[in-house]
């Protein structure tokens, strides 16, 4: 019974290499999950200061009274291109409002739906060809377009994010502010940099 026993009982080097896989197998997810997490973090805190940004820019900007139905009518903050903000943006609205209006959030399918917007956010998912439409579309019009992508306040938009190391920036084209009949407080102003704009 002994010999059989031995015969079945796997070698010490095959028990080895049967742990040593296993090991590696666990070393290889738990490499990879808190890079995956430590990223997660990272973009979620991104959002949250853009939807808290965002916030603040419904504050630092005056738009004409004509552009609300009403007294009461909302401040609407459309997002077109997905939604990266995941609830931030949501939660601001459901506790705060801009100068007495609530707030609304719109997700976005085409440049469109965006006609009551007072802020639309354009993501980087956005193509070029649909960003020009929305620079199109929007021109002139009273709607604080704010972007993410490099060049973006350049090309047309009023506001764009853009990153210095770990913390997020903006820049400003007041002249689209003017062209859209938007007033950019001194305090927005002196917050963000002046985008360079071709002359």
């Amino acid at each position: 019974m002994r010999r059989i026993a031995e015969q079945h009982t796997p070698p010490l080097a095959a028990s080895r290499r049967c742990v040593l896989h296993i090991m590696l197998a666990l070393g290889v997810c738990f490499a990879f999950a808190p890079a995956a997490v430590a990223q997660d973090v990272v973009q979620q805190r991104e959002y949250n200061v853009k939807a808290v940004s965002l916030y603040a820019f419904g504050r630092y900007v005056t738009w004409p009274e004509t552009v609300y139905a009403g007294p009461t009518a909302p401040f609407i903050i459309g997002v077109l291109g997905g939604n990266p903000f995941g609830d931030a943006l949501s939660r601001i609205a459901s506790k705060k409002n801009l100068n007495g209006r609530p707030i609304q959030v719109r997700e976005l399918t085409s440049p469109d739906e965006g006609a009551n917007c007072h802020i639309v956010f354009v993501t980087r998912t956005v193509t070029q060809e649909l960003e020009t439409k929305v620079f199109q579309m929007y021109s002139g019009k009273p709607v604080l377009l704010v972007g993410e992508t490099p060049g973006f306040a350049q090309r047309g938009g009023i506001i764009n994010f853009y990153q210095t190391g770990a913390n997020v920036r903006f820049e400003l084209n007041p002249e689209r502010g003017v062209e859209s009949k938007l007033s950019l407080d001194a305090k927005l102003l002196s917050l963000g940099t002046k985008a360079q704009t071709a002359n």
